[in-house]
């Protein structure tokens, strides 16, 4: 699929089909992932994949729990509190695998680095005829201790892009889009 195509068709999905993900294919999508450009050639990134349905659901039980206390500092989250609350809502939306990209330095560049490789991802997906979606709400929880070591994934490093990918239940219409705000500087500006 070109490059341009896949940008127009990635779409952030949210239903997914009870299918597993080839091991193939998510390395395939990590390969893409990482010949995204970072800074200085550092590549501080690693790819943590959780693939296990149970882990996935404890995962979600524990991440809609710290979005939930941390709804009391927030008050841009109240509004999603009784979806949080609800068992029924599983906040990796029953995706069969979930790519945590994180950060292996604390260089705010990494962040940066992590953020080109999950575009990659998703866009490989996209021509693979996978869907994905950054699922922001976890971030709370996987940035904690705890998490941390639920996961195996080192004191410091830093979640920066959790990812879940699988194959989608449907299409999805594009998402409108603003006309780019193009500004033009000029020589004189510089002079």
């Amino acid at each position: 699929m070109d490059v341009l195509i896949a940008i127009h068709e990635r779409r952030a999905v949210r239903d997914y089909r009870d299918e597993p993900v080839a091991d193939t294919a998510i390395a395939a999508l990590i390969d893409a992932a990482i010949w995204a450009p970072s800074g200085i050639n550092l590549q501080p990134w690693c790819f943590f994949v959780i693939d296990d349905a149970a882990t996935l659901a404890a995962c979600s039980t524990k991440a809609k729990a710290a979005l939930q206390a941390a709804a009391t500092d927030h008050p841009e989250l109240t509004g999603l509190r009784s979806m949080l609350a609800s068992p029924a809502f599983n906040i990796f939306y029953n995706a069969p695998v979930l790519i945590i990209i994180c950060a292996t330095t604390a260089d705010p560049m990494a962040l940066k680095d992590c953020c080109l490789a999950a575009q990659n991802l998703m866009l490989a997906a996209t021509a693979q005829g996978l869907g994905t979606c950054w699922i922001g709400l976890s971030e709370t929880w996987l940035n904690t201790d705890a998490a941390k070591a639920d996961l195996g994934i080192p004191a410091g490093f830093t979640p920066v892009a959790p990812i879940i990918v699988g194959h989608p239940r449907g299409s999805s219409p594009p998402p409108g889009r603003r006309a780019a705000d193009i500004r033009r500087v000029g020589k004189a500006v510089l002079s």
